[in-house]
């Protein structure tokens, strides 16, 4: 029997026992209210078939508290680990390879930066958006248990289970690693192209950035660790870093970037001032920058026009 029959029997069940009671109600009015008790069922129970459905696509939303971090590790996420919860850029990135309800072990599978965070202090981490009962997520602060440094393992770090969830806004410039230094130069000076009276065009950089110079071995060991439309970050020497290199200082650079259809390097000027110095590998520091503004040279004079973003 169908749930039409059911219906229908059910109702008819119901006219006969009201008929038993009131015998003097004429047949159509049990006709009329039959029918329209028969449509309220039906509505009722369109209803409570609509509100299952609902309830069972949430289900396949994933619960925050319990299965974010198994879910990550499920799928294989890559997971970009911040330096700090208010610092921005990326020390390591990850995946997971163990989730419980108090400990999250990742294996290291690239670094961009040293993690600074000392063990038992916050930090994000930022992964790609998934939709959970509460709405969209793509990070988690936790507490960092064990770092690569402190652990026995140098690939692999320990996070506490995630206190915090919420969409966190990615950079502005997506920045790309450098992984072959032969396609690009760097010539940076330390001070401002605006006021100068340095003719940059001919001058010696303060800092260089080449892999086959073969005047010295200074430039060929420097190296550009990743490259935005915003800046770039330099890995330099400590010994050849100038002393007026600081947080703050403007800086005038050339960037000399290889084009593939042409074969040949072309030459970029850009302004802009040195955001971040962080202890690198061992011997080196990483010096953030930021452009802001960009330079044309001048074919009749042979200098570089300078202009502000």
């Amino acid at each position: 029997m169908n749930i039409h029959d059911t219906l229908a029997t059910t109702v008819q069940a119901i006219t006969q026992f009201i008929q038993h009671y009131f015998p003097d109600v004429p047949a159509e009015v049990f006709r009329f209210g039959g029918a329209g008790l028969l449509a309220a069922i039906a509505l009722v129970l369109l209803v409570i078939a609509l509100r299952m459905l609902r309830s069972g696509g949430n289900n396949n939303h994933i619960s925050k508290q319990t299965n974010v971090p198994r879910n990550l590790q499920q799928e294989g996420v890559v997971i970009d680990l911040l330096n700090s919860v208010s610092d921005d850029e990326v020390a390591v990135r990850c995946v997971v390879t163990s989730a419980s309800s108090g400990k999250i072990k990742c294996e290291i599978i690239e670094r961009l930066d040293v993690i600074k965070t000392k063990e038992g202090n916050e930090l994000v981490c930022v992964f790609a958006p998934m939709r959970t009962k509460d709405g969209k997520i793509n990070s988690f602060t936790t507490k960092l248990i064990e770092s690569d440094k402190s652990g026995r393992k140098t690939d692999r770090i320990i996070l506490a289970a995630p206190t915090i969830y919420g969409m966190t806004p990615r950079r502005k410039h997506t920045r790309k690693r450098v992984a072959d230094q032969q396609f690009i130069r760097v010539k940076l000076w330390v001070d401002n192209p605006y006021s100068s009276d340095i003719s940059f065009e001919d001058a010696t950089p303060h800092i260089g950035v080449n892999s086959f110079a073969t005047e010295g071995a200074d430039q060929s060991a420097n190296a550009v660790v990743n490259i935005s439309n915003g800046g770039l970050g330099l890995s330099v020497q400590n010994r050849v870093i100038p002393e007026t290199c600081a947080v703050g200082a403007p800086i005038a650079i050339n960037l000399f970037m290889f084009n593939f259809k042409e074969k040949s390097f072309k030459p970029y000027w850009y302004s802009g001032e040195i955001r971040s110095m962080e202890e690198g590998r061992p011997g080196f520091t990483r010096v953030g920058i930021e452009f802001n503004g960009n330079g044309q040279t001048n074919e009749e004079t042979g200098r570089v026009r300078w202009d502000k973003f």
